[in-house]
């Protein structure tokens, strides 16, 4: 446990540590296709987040416009520099396409014009993020490729139709397992499979509201894509939901500042820093180690006051942590002991019962005390085999109810009424939908095991029958006529009264026992 919160402690302390030791980021912006529809907003959307990233202390590797060949020499320029990052990042905008799951990337020049061209003219998105997974600790993507592409649609043609099948619109989903590293962060301009706007401005919605958002001081990675997500969402008068997959170990913050006396220290990462910048930045990671400290204490302390599960238990955390983070939760755990123990006290059986009938105590519904009638029992819709059920339920309670025969008597009625006046309900013979709740509950383990025994009794029937030679060579024994139901849904025949008895107190007894 205490190398658990070691290492817990150890990774919140990263996450607000004052510096990355290296970051590197991928731009790309492509939007003037020879072959298809061009695109105005990718250079200027690579342009502006280039110069955001670089602010953040990021060295970037950029280009704009690129041919495969130009891409490809730009993809290993940001593999050699991304090698051991603290975070490595892709912003791509441009378009792109699916095809069977598979991501791609689409540079200027490409035609495609058959399925061989996917390998000679595209970039895989998995080509790259394997040069982001080479001892990078987080993982940034962000897609601005979900534009409609033409490309896609001749391919499509020219593959024929079920084939084509492959060829999705938009992008396909990145799962963050597929990245190499628990840290990531991957986000599409839209959901998987849609289609993305490019925007009537010079930048498209989704990168508009990442440049906006991505270097508000003091606010996660996490936070920043939430607030991206809602301005796009709203902005494009809900037509278009940017999709984000995180896997992250802690808070990631790209642009993390620290105030003491009224010095502002720099963003991490930037190279300009004020003077007493170290000393201020020691004092915020000593304040964030407390701060940590003392969350995982007060984690351990609720941890053991769950496990115990008393009132006096969740007092003293109130007492301790007035306004801790599982207050709300501590006052809704005394309120449920406290009830409970009311219903005990107006129930003695339930204060003193074991088994399911303790169990059921643990969950009191008020509810369980409404007068049953015709009308409430009406509304459960209970098929003939629910009734037998439910008579089956009753005897193995120890309410005799008869033969379970799935018609409700006079005599079933009055094992009803006996069964409401054990647990101090109204004795009305009919059932509510709270009180049949406590029933099934009460008689679980009852009721799975007569059910078990009496798949076993068929199970030994069925092989006895494929057993016996199918030649007759006696007599048929002449079966006596079945026993009549003179009282209406409660009375034992004998052969039935022998087999329920049988089954029945063996099952008891057998729990008895036990």
């Amino acid at each position: 446990m205490f190398k658990r919160i070691i290492a817990v402690l150890a990774i919140l302390i990263a996450g607000t540590a004052p510096a990355l030791a290296k970051r590197v980021a991928l731009i790309i912006g492509n939007g003037a296709y020879e072959h298809t529809v061009t695109l105005p907003n990718p250079a200027n959307d690579a342009q502006k987040m280039a110069g955001k990233l670089r602010a953040l202390g990021f060295e970037v590797v950029a280009g704009q416009d690129q041919t495969y060949s130009e891409m490809r020499r730009t993809v290993m320029e940001f593999a050699k520099k991304a090698y051991g990052a603290e975070v490595a990042l892709l912003f791509y905008a441009g378009h792109g396409m699916q095809i069977a799951g598979q991501n791609l990337l689409i540079p200027v020049d490409a035609k495609i014009e058959d399925e061989t061209s996917l390998d000679f003219e595209t970039i895989s998105v998995d080509f790259i993020l394997r040069q982001m997974s080479k001892d990078v600790k987080v993982q940034m993507v962000f897609l601005d490729a979900c534009r409609d592409n033409p490309l896609a649609r001749t391919l499509a043609r020219r593959m024929g139709p079920s084939r084509s099948a492959n060829i999705g619109s938009g992008l396909a989903e990145i799962r963050t397992e597929e990245t190499g590293g628990e840290g990531s962060v991957i986000a599409f301009a839209t959901s998987p499979g849609d289609v993305a706007l490019d925007g009537d401005g010079d930048n498209s919605p989704f990168t508009s509201a990442l440049i906006r958002h991505i270097d508000t001081p003091n606010v996660s990675i996490q936070t920043v894509m939430t607030r991206v997500t809602g301005d796009v969402y709203e902005e494009t008068e809900k037509r278009q939901r940017p999709w984000v997959n995180a896997s992250l170990i802690g808070e990631v913050f790209l642009n993390k500042q620290a105030t003491a006396e009224g010095t502002e220290v720099a963003s991490l990462g930037n190279a300009a820093t004020t003077a007493p910048a170290s000393a201020v930045n020691q004092a915020a990671v000593n304040a964030n180690t407390q701060s940590a400290i003392a969350w995982e204490q007060e984690k351990l302390v609720w941890e053991t006051v769950k496990s115990n599960d008393t009132v006096a238990d969740y007092k003293s955390y109130l007492e301790g942590y007035p306004s801790g983070t599982f207050a709300g939760f501590a006052r809704n755990a005394i309120k449920r002991l406290e009830t409970k123990s009311q219903v005990a006290s107006v129930d003695p059986s339930a204060a003193a019962g074991t088994g399911a009938q303790a169990e059921a105590a643990k969950l009191p519904d008020p509810q369980v005390g409404v007068a049953g009638t015709d009308a409430t029992e009406s509304t459960l819709g209970w098929s003939r085999n629910d009734r037998r059920e439910v008579q089956t339920r009753l005897n193995l309670s120890g309410h005799d109810v008869g033969r379970p025969d799935g018609a409700f008597g006079p005599k079933t009625r009055s094992g009803v009424s006996s069964w409401q006046a054990a647990n101090g309900m109204p004795e009305t013979g009919y059932f509510t939908a709270a009180q049949y709740a406590l029933l099934t509950t009460q008689t679980a383990t009852q009721y799975t095991a007569y059910m078990a025994e009496i798949r076993r009794k068929q199970q030994q029937a069925a092989a006895s029958r494929s057993a016996t030679p199918t030649r007759q060579t006696t007599a048929p024994q002449r079966q006596p006529a079945p026993a009549t139901n003179t009282n209406n849904g409660g009375t034992f025949n004998p052969a039935g009264a022998a087999f329920i008895g049988g089954v029945v107190g063996g099952i008891l007894g057998g729990a008895i026992g036990r």
